[in-house]
């Protein structure tokens, strides 16, 4: 019986090396160099690949693509990446850069920027995004997706973050309203406001510089950092995060009112 087996395994492992064999005669010198077997197709999957091959050789050297778009006040992001937002006049245009495989499958739908196939969508190599447009209000970042507003001039900004991804704006608006979960962070203490209505979930972090007034609601453990004392705070914390506000003049007490001018008396000429 021993022997039998034996025999069984011999039979095996000559088989494997013929096979083995074969497939290096069918691929050739290439089939050595590029370590393995590789599935092509519209996903681009690679399989068996027993070599550290960098960014380029998979996806092609990285190279830089503008798509024009219609405009939105509304900014959605289904692909990682890393995204600066320009407020500026004129045609809103979406630059790319990044692996010149990857770009070439990004497209603009309607206030989403997403690639084009299922089979792109869970890339983990982030891209780098330039959006120039006059009046995008309204931001949904998630992920592990870093945005960067510059300039902002714009009566409110809505801020819709989830997951690990990394807020920063600089500007001036009236209201700023951000809803943070996860464990994201958001540095809005370079955007001048005179309201902010912050609500967070989880473990984020938030800075803001309201002058006015301030609604902030915490969830966990997150902590919100008040560079500002507004003449209005509201606070609702549950869990063990908080409100850390920076030390600095409390608001002005409003004026008293002027007093009515005292009567005439009585005779006197006027």
């Amino acid at each position: 019986m021993i022997r039998v087996l034996f025999m069984i395994a011999i039979a095996g492992f000559v088989l494997s090396v013929a096979s083995l064999s074969a497939a290096v005669a069918l691929g050739g010198p290439d089939f050595v160099a590029k370590g393995g077997w590789r599935i092509a197709g519209d996903n681009d999957w690679d399989w068996g690949d027993h070599h550290d091959h960098d960014r380029s050789d998979r996806w092609g050297d990285d190279a830089t693509r503008t798509l024009e778009w219609s405009g939105s006040d509304r900014l959605d992001l289904d692909l990682a990446a890393d995204v600066r937002y320009v407020q500026a006049d004129g045609p809103a245009t979406v630059t790319i850069t990044g692996p010149a495989r990857l770009i070439d499958h990004v497209v603009v739908v309607g206030d989403t920027i997403k690639y084009q196939d299922r089979g792109h969508s869970t890339h983990r190599t982030k891209l780098d995004i330039v959006v120039r447009a006059p009046n995008i209000s309204t931001f949904d970042i998630s992920g592990s997706n870093n945005l960067t507003i510059e300039g902002y001039r714009q009566p409110k900004l809505n801020l819709n973050v989830s997951g690990s991804a990394d807020i920063t704006a600089a500007g001036e608006t009236d209201q700023v309203s951000l809803d943070l979960s996860g464990s994201g962070d958001a540095d809005l203490g370079r955007l001048k406001t005179k309201g902010a209505e912050v609500d967070i979930s989880g473990s984020a972090d938030a800075t803001i510089a309201p002058t006015d007034w301030a609604d902030l609601d915490i969830s966990g453990r997150g902590d919100i950092r008040l560079l500002t004392r507004p003449g209005k705070l509201e606070t609702d914390v549950s869990g063990s995060g908080e409100i850390h506000q920076s030390e600095g003049p409390a608001p002005s007490p409003p004026p008293p009112p002027t007093p009515p001018p005292a009567p005439s008396p009585k005779g006197a000429k006027t």
